[in-house]
């Protein structure tokens, strides 16, 4: 990061990863899981105290928001849509670090194009 990159290409770069932002597919924070379950019948093999072997295993997604975790069965359907929106979350966020490391990288060494709002212009010479 020593050479000051292109100011053009920089917001080349950034106008491309700002059109993946607009045509973001649905997305889901949580994570995925699964585990075993105990049920309620006292004769069951899943409460035998030296071997237990327990229902499932089980899909589940954990999702927190505003200090509270709430986590919800996934059958075949949900989990479907589960994984393929949670990955496209990690996309979506590499892809949100990858602007901001544009936008550090217009700050550095570009400042001086900056617009008084922080928008930028584009400029036929490159500095």
């Amino acid at each position: 990061m020593n050479k000051k990159p292109s100011y053009n290409k920089l917001l080349k770069e950034r106008e491309r990863l700002l059109k993946k932002l607009a045509d973001c597919p649905p997305v889901l924070r949580g994570s995925l899981r699964k585990h075993g379950n105990k049920c309620g019948n006292p004769g069951c093999r899943c409460k035998d105290p030296k071997n237990p072997v327990l229902h499932g295993p089980y899909h589940y997604l954990s999702h927190r928001y505003e200090s509270k975790t709430q986590t919800i069965f996934l059958g075949k359907a949900k989990l479907e849509h589960a994984r393929e929106w949670t990955a496209n979350y990690k996309r979506l966020i590499k892809v949100l670090y990858r602007l901001s490391e544009i936008n550090f990288r217009i700050l550095r060494w570009h400042y001086d194009k900056l617009d008084p709002e922080g928008t930028t212009h584009n400029r036929e010479e490159e500095t």
